[in-house]
């Protein structure tokens, strides 16, 4: 990173003598980039305040706005949550005169971002959810994603179960249109915890029966041993003790077989609170 700095700073130094024209102002962007995610933020902030005094002689809002939103970034780097904010909303306005969707969606989550810093989370929740509107109005699935993370994240905080259930089941929705399995099975597992959280337990073995049966169809191991332990738990609190240890067993043989060490030590805890002993354990173990 710092050679390509000094490179840039070479480079600077034959065009200035040309004059600061577009060409000299793009090179001097690309060093104030450098410099960003080198972390030297005050010679950062320096020349992109000078690319900004350009694009505002020039009158390019596309040029001001872009310059708006990476200052954004840069105060939010700098744990300056309210400068970020005052750059992102400058930017977004213009972007939404501009008409620019997926601008105006990295500017509002930058801006969520910097409230949910602060601890203000009806803020926060507000600015989302505008982003999340936009995200679906422009069909961007990942930056929709995001929203609903950072919403789901808010919520549980406050502890609203049933509005995180609902942002679950539109993150699920969005996981199944992106075909990404891992997505819907660790989804599909967290509407599972929820519905036990709320003592639904028919509703929560559905969704982990879900999620474990999509991670066999996947191989992803350790997420069978997650989903087999919250089936086995499930069953448990509906009375299904032989059930449940069944579940348990299965996922212990798999745990060993990869050599999952805190699955194992976990589910043999399990396996005893259902009253067997190690050589019951062992026993289960060895039938086919």
């Amino acid at each position: 990173m710092e050679q390509l700095i000094k490179e840039k700073l070479e480079t600077l130094k034959e065009l200035e003598s040309l004059g600061k024209d577009s060409n000299y102002i793009k090179e001097l962007s690309e060093l104030a980039q450098l410099q960003l995610t080198a972390e030297n933020y005050s010679e950062s902030e320096k020349n992109y305040l000078i690319c900004l005094k350009h694009f505002e002689k020039q009158k390019d809002r596309i040029g001001i706005s872009a310059v708006f939103g990476v200052l954004g970034t840069l105060f939010f780097k700098k744990e300056l949550f309210d400068k970020a904010i005052d750059y992102y909303k400058r930017a977004y306005d213009i972007y939404k005169e501009l008409n620019q969707a997926q601008e105006q969606i990295t500017c509002l989550i930058g801006i969520g971002n910097s409230f949910i810093k602060q601890n203000k989370l009806d803020d926060a929740c507000e600015t989302l959810l505008d982003c999340a509107a936009i995200c679906s109005d422009s069909n961007d699935i990942y930056n929709l994603l995001d929203c609903l993370g950072n919403l789901i994240f808010i919520h549980e905080n406050q502890e609203k179960w049933d509005v995180v259930f609902e942002l679950y089941l539109k993150s699920l929705e969005a996981f199944k249109e992106l075909r990404d399995n891992q997505g819907i099975i660790v989804t599909s597992f967290n509407l599972g915890i929820i519905q036990k959280k709320n003592q639904r337990y028919n509703e929560a073995l559905d969704y982990f029966k879900i999620g474990t049966n999509l991670a066999i169809d996947s191989n992803y191991a350790e997420l069978i041993i997650k989903g087999l332990g919250y089936i086995g738990e499930t069953q448990f609190y509906l009375g299904k003790a032989r059930d449940a240890k069944d579940q348990f067993i299965k996922a212990l043989k798999l745990a060993n077989k990869i050599q999952a060490k805190n699955a194992i030590i976990q589910l043999r805890i399990l396996l005893k609170s259902l009253g067997l002993n190690d050589e019951e354990i062992e026993s289960e173990l060895s039938e086919e």
